[in-house]
């Protein structure tokens, strides 16, 4: 769903800003947030690279459910291209099995209302942000 890495790649250019991921329920998904400057889909390993396409303005809204991962979310960014302005707002991730946690390199931006679990690279603010208020409608992801 919210794999940025996947559709980016490794060393790539340009720019990603402006996406919002909103009114989602999570059931049992392997990486429910993520966003990965670092992805490589190649069977061998991939050189590094020190360019990235900048990634910014992404928001994830009403978003919960339960992860198979450890890490709920993930925000592995680079550090030549660093990902800014990520708002997370009443984001509530749980683990059946355990405890929940997230990883953060080279990201800021605010979380507010209910953010679970917490993002220390984000800063809290429990102000209402001028945001678009949500659809009505909600989308179920799951995988088998």
């Amino acid at each position: 769903l919210a794999t940025l890495g996947e559709t980016l790649g490794k060393g790539g250019s340009g720019y990603v800003r402006g996406v919002r991921f909103e009114n989602v329920r999570m059931e049992d998904v392997s990486n429910p947030i993520i966003i990965d400057q670092f992805y490589c889909d190649s069977p061998k390993a991939c050189q590094n690279q020190t360019s990235a396409v900048k990634i910014s303005q992404i928001m994830y809204r009403n978003i919960s459910g339960t992860t198979k991962s450890s890490k709920a979310m993930k925000f592995a960014c680079s550090d030549t291209v660093p990902c800014s302005d990520i708002v997370l707002s009443n984001v509530n991730l749980e683990k059946k099995d355990g405890t929940v946690e997230t990883y953060c390199n080279s990201a800021q931006g605010i979380g507010y209302g209910i953010v679970h679990p917490s993002v220390d690279c984000l800063t809290s603010n429990d102000k209402d942000a001028k945001l678009a208020e949500p659809t009505r409608n909600e989308i179920v992801h799951t995988e088998l």
